[in-house]
């Protein structure tokens, strides 16, 4: 029988749900824990996080905490999978002009930023905001923390992310896509969801349809929270070729256009994705 606790927490809805009941008192207390530990070392909306402390060196080198080195860790990889379409880089910093750049001062990326062990550097006007992959991560180490202390199967979600450990419950862990009814996730796997609101000048004259290639909503299962919800942030933004991407790491997604018709990979079709 499942037993789960939901609460709101770091801006978004949270769940966890496991398959022994005697485990959800700990379990909770495990997965606020790991929590409180992420939006310590990342949250922007805290003026007490750690990250702040990155941000205000401007090139200069900063030793971090373990975990802090591990968020980031996370989402430079993230940004290297999703070629920067998933970028650590705040969305602040996405108004710069690069027309009035001068070029001897080019623009830096994700790839200017450097972790050696528990050093970041990151570049001069560089400001880092991970929220969205530190979530993700952080279901991914909840819900391992979980399984492995208490020995059970576990549900952790995060806002659209969900992550599984351990085995999963009978008929398997049913998880709701936003307006789509439920699929069921496999033991140990996991699935983000991405939405997109539509903004008016996306509609042709034409009829009134909506403009090709743009992704409302775009779905991912995949081994683990933090590849399934970049997976998903980077279709979101790839517009028509997102499917052929996708298919390229032979990920399971449900993408929904602007329309509301449905695309899916060859992956979804498959049992536990349908």
């Amino acid at each position: 029988m499942i037993s789960s606790s939901e609460w709101r927490e770091w801006g978004v809805p949270v769940e966890v749900a496991v398959t022994e009941c005697a485990a959800l008192v700990e379990a909770e207390t495990l997965v606020r824990a790991a929590i409180a530990e992420s939006e310590a070392a990342c949250n922007p909306q805290r003026g007490d996080a750690e990250i702040h402390e990155v941000n205000l060196a401007q090139g200069i080198p900063v030793q971090v905490s373990p975990r802090l080195s591990a968020l980031l860790r996370s989402a430079l990889w993230v940004a290297r999978m999703t070629d920067g379409a998933v970028s650590p880089l705040s969305a602040d910093d996405a108004g710069i002009d690069e027309e009035a750049t001068p070029p001897i001062h080019p623009l830096p990326d994700y790839s200017d930023i450097h972790l050696d062990g528990e050093t970041v550097l990151a570049p001069f006007g560089v400001n880092l905001d991970i929220t969205e992959t530190a979530r993700a991560d952080t279901a991914d180490r909840a819900a391992a923390t979980v399984a492995r202390s208490l020995e059970c199967g576990v549900l952790v979600r995060m806002g659209d992310v969900t992550a599984t450990a351990g085995h999963s419950p009978a008929g398997g862990w049913q998880v709701a896509i936003p307006g789509a009814g439920t699929v069921e996730l496999p033991a140990g796997s996991a699935m983000a969801t991405r939405v997109r609101a539509a903004e008016p000048d996306e509609v042709e004259e034409n009829g009134g349809n909506d403009v090709a290639g743009r992704w409302a909503q775009v779905t991912v299962i995949a081994g683990d929270a933090l590849w399934a919800d970049a997976a998903a942030a980077a279709a979101l933004r790839r517009g028509a070729p997102a499917v052929r991407w996708l298919e390229q790491y032979d990920l399971a997604a449900r993408l929904v256009d602007s329309g509301g018709r449905v695309h899916t990979t060859r992956r979804w079709s498959r049992p536990h994705a349908a």
